[in-house]
C-alpha cells in the first residue's frame, strides 16, 4: 500500500511524462525599440552537449520524477531550440515595424558565414544570436540556466553591438498548478520571453538596429 501511496504521490508531482515538451514558439517578445529597417534573424546552439550531439538540437532541459529521476524536456514545435529563438526574435521585430525574416544556420557561425549570410538575406542588419548555454531543470521548483549571446552586424559584416545575459534563475513552484510539469510548462516559456526582451534592451542594440 505505502509503495502505491509513493508512486501516486510521485506522479502528481511530475505529471504525464508524454508531455514534456514546452512552447517557446507561441511567445513573442515586446521589444521597447522599433524600426523599419530589414532585419535578418539567426541563432546558433553552441551549447556543449548539443555541439557533441549528447542531446538534441530539440532539447530544453530537464523534468526529474518525484524520484529525482531525470529526463529530457524537448521543444512543443518540434523544432531545434535555436529555430525557435530566431521565429519568435523575427516576429516581435515584425511587431515594432522592422521586415524581418528568419534564417536557419549551424554552430559554429565564422565572420565568412556571417559575411555570407547578410548578403543571402540581402538585409540590412543581421542579429545572430549564440546560445552557449539553456537548460531548465525541474524536481518541485524550475530553475532555468541560461548563457546567450546577441550581436548587430551591419550590410558589410561588420559588428555594431553585442549584448550577453548569463544566469541561473529560480523560477519556483505555483502551488495552484496541479503538477510541477504544469507549473513549469508555463514558468519556462514567460523565462524565455523576458530574457530574449532584455537581451535585445541595450541601448547599443537599439541604436544599432534603428
Amino acid at each position: 500500500m505505502r509503495l502505491v501511496i509513493i508512486s501516486v504521490i510521485a506522479l502528481a508531482l511530475t505529471g504525464c511524462h508524454t508531455l514534456k515538451k514546452y512552447d517557446y514558439a507561441a511567445e513573442t517578445p515586446q521589444f521597447v525599440m522599433s524600426g523599419s529597417r530589414s532585419v535578418a534573424v539567426a541563432t546558433e546552439d553552441s551549447r556543449p552537449y548539443v555541439v557533441s550531439a549528447e542531446k538534441g538540437l530539440t532539447f530544453v532541459g530537464i523534468l526529474r520524477s518525484g524520484f529525482g529521476v531525470p529526463s529530457s524536456v524537448t521543444t512543443a514545435s518540434g523544432k531545434p531550440l535555436a529555430d525557435d529563438f530566431s521565429s519568435t526574435i523575427a516576429r516581435a521585430l515584425e511587431q515594432k515595424g522592422f521586415k524581418s525574416t528568419a534564417i536557419s544556420v549551424e554552430a559554429p557561425i565564422s565572420p565568412a558565414d556571417v559575411r555570407e549570410l547578410i548578403a543571402r538575406s540581402g538585409a540590412e542588419r543581421l542579429a545572430l544570436v549564440t546560445i552557449n548555454e539553456w537548460k531548465s531543470d525541474t524536481l518541485v521548483q524550475t530553475s532555468l540556466q541560461y548563457d546567450v549571446t546577441l550581436r548587430i552586424y551591419d550590410a558589410n559584416g561588420s559588428q555594431l553591438a553585442a549584448n550577453r545575459m548569463s544566469g541561473n534563475d529560480n523560477w519556483g513552484y505555483d502551488w495552484s498548478q496541479p503538477t510541477t510539469l504544469a507549473h513549469a510548462k508555463r514558468a519556462v516559456p514567460i523565462a524565455y520571453k523576458r530574457k530574449l526582451e532584455e537581451l535585445f534592451a541595450s541601448e547599443a542594440v537599439m541604436s544599432s538596429l534603428r
